[in-house]
């Protein structure tokens, strides 16, 4: 069987994101990041138990909770001392919440890419919904992710990247056996849009920052901690 990297956060996307893949064939690591700023990430191992109970510890594994927040930290360093002004002036309308979506979510592909060359997984899944409205889950970002991992021999899948009905998520879990019930972390820094609707200018200024800013760290920040043993907790 192919091997898989599914990006847990624990609720109902990731949980069905890792169902499809298992259904296709594919034996699923689970990995959960924790960026210091969330709460309630030992819910999600309550969710790895769930599948590892219906579909056997031969078909899915949890590789464990890894600390993102070094990366993360590397990542906003620059935009972080920049004054606002200097901020449009350079990538335009974007706001302070989905730049923090933008340098979390990467910190989690940089780290994936560090762990699939280490456990030789050559397929990393994620949660994203298209319709959620966030911007690095527009079609557009996901092209760019999807060419990152490219970059280093890794495929990433959107198993649920279409899914517009959260009524049809939840008897697709329904259906399986699985209680659409979730307990899942609370990321901190992660903001509801106010409108629900995702305003293009922001949508660019991710794009902007993404190519201008952060993916220039990228291959500098693999390599720095490439041989390091990703922590699960402090001591």
């Amino acid at each position: 069987m192919d091997k898989v990297l599914v990006l847990y956060s624990g609720g109902k996307d990731s949980l069905l994101s890792a169902i499809l893949l298992i259904e296709k064939g594919y034996e699923v690591y689970l990995v959960h990041y924790d960026n210091s700023l969330e709460i309630g990430q030992n819910n999600v191992k309550n969710g790895f138990k769930r599948l590892e109970k219906k579909y056997g510890s031969n078909k899915v594994k949890f590789v464990g909770i890894k600390k993102t927040d070094a990366i993360f930290r590397e990542l906003i360093k620059e935009f972080y001392n920049t004054k606002f002004k200097n901020i449009y002036d350079k990538f335009g309308n974007i706001s302070v919440s989905e730049f923090n979506c933008l340098a979390c979510r990467l910190s989690m592909y940089i780290e994936s890419i560090i762990l699939c060359k280490k456990l030789n997984i050559h397929f990393v899944a994620d949660g994203a919904r298209t319709s959620q409205k966030f911007a690095i889950e527009q079609p557009q970002m996901l092209d760019l992710f999807t060419s990152l991992f490219k970059k280093y021999n890794i495929d990433i899948i959107y198993p649920v990247k279409d899914l517009t009905d959260d009524f049809q998520e939840k008897n697709d879990l329904l259906i399986r056996g699985i209680i659409p019930k979730v307990s899942e972390s609370q990321c901190l820094l992660g903001m509801p849009l106010l409108d629900n609707s995702l305003d293009n200018e922001v949508l660019l200024a991710v794009i902007k920052v993404y190519k201008d800013l952060l993916f220039s760290k990228i291959d500098t920040l693999i390599e720095r901690y490439r041989n390091v043993d990703i922590g699960e907790k402090y001591i």
